[in-house]
């Protein structure tokens, strides 16, 4: 397992995560989502995580987020443990959630509304991202009038607008057909490298996460395990046409190949092969 590339190799750990496990109880059955998982993630970093479904990747999400807490194990953020929802973290999840009789710039002020912190500069702050997501001139529009994928962008402001330090998104682009999503993936890196903070980010998509990360976390199958990290050392900052360059589709295979390996896909190949 290598180093993370760039800055994040050497930034203080933003999110820790020390033999967590997570089980589920029903009325019928235990369901252990996670067992003894370990990771470090650096502040300012962006980690993807990746695996089958049902391997406890959301789940992980949501315990560091302070929305789940944990069967055993410890999660820190900052170096406190979590407990509860932080102020500093904020959470972006793949249905954008609009509250659908408030327009565009009420839904981005939300967060402020709620804190009672909403005052000229953050309205500013909200007209100013919603540029940023390429809204300009929505936002008076209401939800109703928006395809997916400006919803999706509204989502993501909304979730900036107080300016958390971390990051945590739940596949917020799966829903998207391709061309969207490459936007949106285009467009949430400009925001991070022009805001920098650490983001875990969720996804099914090998090529979204690479194109994204620092580091993509492969879990296996559930109870969820952290089966391998690998680091991605493609240079930043990262435009369209890196996703046609063979080096990209380099380390796609890479990650595949880790994945499969944590599928147990690998392994079941090796072994055919070696009964030929």
């Amino acid at each position: 397992m290598g180093a993370p590339t760039g800055a994040a190799a050497v930034a203080p750990a933003a999110i820790t995560v020390n033999g967590v496990a997570k089980t589920f109880h029903t009325r019928s059955r235990a369901v252990h989502a996670l067992e003894d998982a370990h990771l470090e993630i650096g502040a300012g970093e962006f980690v993807s995580l990746i695996g089958p479904s049902g391997c406890g990747k959301s789940t992980l999400l949501k315990l560091v987020a302070g929305l789940l807490e944990t069967s055993t194990g410890d999660v820190r953020v900052d170096g406190e443990p979590v407990s509860a929802p932080l102020p500093q973290v904020a959470v972006s999840f793949q249905k954008p959630t609009l509250l659908r009789w408030r327009n565009v710039i009420d839904n981005v002020c939300l967060p402020l509304t709620i804190s009672g912190t909403l005052d000229d500069a953050g309205r500013r702050r909200a007209t100013e991202l919603l540029g940023l997501m390429g809204l300009d001139g929505f936002e008076r529009h209401f939800p109703r009038e928006l395809s997916g994928g400006m919803e999706q962008r509204v989502a993501i402001a909304r979730s900036l607008v107080s300016r958390p330090s971390l990051l945590l998104m739940d596949e917020p682009f799966g829903a998207l057909d391709e061309f969207t999503r490459e936007d949106l993936n285009d467009e949430l890196l400009t925001v991070w490298q022009q805001e920098p903070k650490t983001v875990v980010f969720v996804t099914h998509s090998i090529s979204e996460a690479v194109f994204l990360s620092d580091r993509v976390v492969v879990m296996s199958a559930r109870p969820g395990r952290i089966h391998d990290v690998v680091p991605i050392g493609l240079p930043r900052p990262r435009p369209r046409a890196l996703r046609n360059a063979p080096e990209f589709y380099d380390v796609i295979r890479d990650v595949r190949s880790v994945l499969d390996d944590a599928r147990g896909v690998g392994t079941a190949s090796r072994q055919e092969g070696a009964g030929r």
